[in-house]
């Protein structure tokens, strides 16, 4: 059985030492620059060796990082070569998706660079409504579907976040003259505001002089602007708090009880091209655990 770090991890750390930049890495995988770091972070602790140095001067390969390189690469070269010969004579297979549409603007898109490179020959059609066609449905959602494949992707982690022209004042005086910003499922409102100012030990009227919005990335964007406070699910604001366009208004974390899942239903949940999708989705979300 081989004994090898994770494949991401080295994947980031050839792009990192191909740029010689975490931001410029980052922005080629498609990523963060804080999920780089992490990634160096754990290739580094797998090898037990530095990689990189960080100083006033940029970023430089370590005498490790050096060694480690060409041969990183050049087995990266082989599968390449390897996997576009399979692809090439299979051709291109086509993968209908159905995402909800903060999903697609705010997780997704960002993503579509890597996921093209783990799924060369693989032709993908988006949807936000699912239809008869659809290999995968990403739902968002409490339980898992009684029938077909039904896995629980992440589950919310909820903050309360703002502008940072907001994070220097008293969070109560912001609570108390600020809107809070409401997101709808189902044309109700989600008990998003209730349960973080429970959490937080707050009075629930900070939740009565609210806006309400039809999807997250609505409230994300008013959030952004400076218009009210938002309660807004970590995992689709990683961006916006890496570059500094959304602030974290206090330590508060409410977890779930909502989620991400996919699902596949049983007549295509044997496609070769469907498992690797899902793999693949699987890592991704994993990368936020």
């Amino acid at each position: 059985m081989r004994r090898l770090p994770s494949l991401i991890a080295l994947r980031f750390f050839e792009e990192t030492a191909r740029h010689m930049s975490f931001n410029k890495a980052a922005h080629a995988l498609c990523v963060t620059q804080g999920a780089v770091s992490r990634q160096i972070r754990i290739l580094e602790d797998a090898l037990g060796a530095k990689l990189f140095e960080r100083d006033h001067k940029g970023v430089r390969l370590t005498p490790a990082g050096q060694r480690l390189l060409p041969c990183v690469s050049e087995a990266f070269d082989t599968l390449e070569r390897g996997t576009r010969q399979i692809t090439t004579a299979a051709g291109r297979k086509r993968l209908v998706l159905a995402l909800p549409p903060t999903f697609a603007s705010q997780w997704f898109s960002s993503r579509l660079g890597l996921l093209a490179t783990a799924l060369p020959d693989v032709e993908l059609s988006i949807r936000t409504t699912p239809g008869e066609d659809c290999h995968c449905v990403i739902r968002f959602g409490r339980d898992a579907q009684p029938e077909g494949h039904s896995e629980r992707l992440m589950i919310e982690r909820h903050t309360l976040v703002g502008a940072p022209k907001l994070a220097s004042e008293p969070l109560d005086a912001l609570l108390e003259h600020l809107p809070a910003l409401h997101v709808l499922h189902n044309d109700a409102r989600l008990n998003l505001w209730p349960d973080w100012l429970a959490s937080a030990g707050k009075p629930t009227r900070y939740a009565e002089n609210g806006i309400e919005f039809s999807t997250l990335d609505q409230a994300i964007r008013a959030a952004r602007r400076g218009t009210g406070l938002a309660v807004v699910d970590y995992n689709m604001i990683v961006e916006e708090l890496s570059d500094g366009s959304l602030v974290r208004m206090s330590d508060v974390e409410v977890i779930g009880p909502y989620g991400y899942w996919l699902d596949i239903p049983p007549r295509h949940a044997t496609l070769e091209y469907v498992q690797a999708f899902a793999a693949w989705l699987r890592e991704e979300a994993m990368k936020l655990a």
